[in-house]
């Protein structure tokens, strides 16, 4: 009976099963050596074996990585693996510890945190998963900005994130110099809402000084226009080369419907041959001379 148990419990984990758990189904350690002598069971870490007989997937070698500590979490690539985060293969399993806890394991990376008790987690196909907050904090400790700002995009464009997310984090690492850190709280502060937004008027400075240009042709500014399903205003229409020009304070869509509306009022002004040509507040404010080329070109092929 207990024999049939544990491959019941192995086959719901990939294969794999602990010694504890083995001996809470009433298999002993003598019956786990005579297992193990016969071939039944291999044996992949001291605590962890994978059962004969039993399904074997790619996710074996997380099980048993997460099996061979109790108080493991995944976290790292192995998270975002499980997360669907771009790009991220499941590679060599990552697991969370306790700072106390022993960092060696043949067949883990593993990854101590002195608040460990504070990292949240939650359940995935019965795994224990650091959130996909507490999982970037880990990456990026390892992983270039980069990366870790397409990571934060995917993830919040699928409303799967938010930035309040993080402010537990902030919080308990507010005095932390920890490689990755601030990084991640830049990213993270320029896709809060309430992150800062420039005014109308030092958008408005930056837009018309650069329209003012002796090459750019007269413009007509903050002029309504009535596409078909959606109504807007646009910040300026250079009627000369039928061209809308449009200023973005917005430092990043967090809101899908902003998203769609924007590309709606583009769509619906290229079904008039109109070229929206859209610029930042800091493409305007850090490079208005590459702002100004830009514009000049298009302007010309037009």
């Amino acid at each position: 009976m207990a024999g049939k148990e544990i491959e019941q419990l192995a086959a719901s984990q990939h294969g794999v099963v602990s010694r504890s758990q083995a001996e809470d189904t009433g298999i002993g350690g003598r019956a786990i050596v005579r297992r193990v002598a016969s071939g039944q069971w291999l044996r992949l870490d001291s605590e962890v074996f994978s059962v004969n007989g039993t399904p074997k997937t790619r996710y074996q070698h997380l099980w048993a990585a997460y099996l061979s500590r109790p108080e493991a979490l995944v976290t790292g690539r192995s998270a975002a693996h499980l997360y669907e985060f771009p790009g991220v293969k499941l590679g060599k399993p990552q697991i969370l510890l306790p700072f106390s806890g022993n960092a060696r394991s043949p067949i883990a990376q593993v990854i101590r945190s002195r608040h460990y008790e504070l990292v949240a987690h939650q359940p995935i196909d019965g795994l224990r998963v650091t959130t996909r907050a507490e999982t970037l904090l880990v990456l990026a400790f390892r992983s270039p900005p980069t990366l870790i700002e397409r990571w934060v995009d995917s993830q919040m464009a699928l409303e799967k994130l938010a930035a309040a997310d993080f402010d537990p984090i902030f919080a308990r690492l507010a005095n932390a110099r920890l490689r990755g850190l601030r990084p991640l709280q830049r990213i993270v502060l320029a896709r809060d809402r309430d992150s800062y937004q420039p005014p109308t008027s030092h958008l408005e400075h930056y837009l018309y000084r650069l329209l003012d240009h002796p090459e750019i042709p007269r413009s007509e500014r903050q002029l309504p226009f009535a596409f078909d399903m959606v109504g807007a205003t646009v910040d300026a229409y250079i009627k000369e080369w039928k061209m809308i020009v449009e200023a973005d304070g917005r430092r990043w869509h967090t809101k899908k419907a902003d998203f769609e509306h924007d590309r709606r009022r583009d769509n619906a002004a290229a079904e008039r041959g109109l070229l929206v040509m859209r610029f930042t507040y800091r493409m305007l404010k850090d490079d208005s001379e590459g702002c100004l080329r830009t514009l000049i070109h298009a302007g010309r092929w037009r």
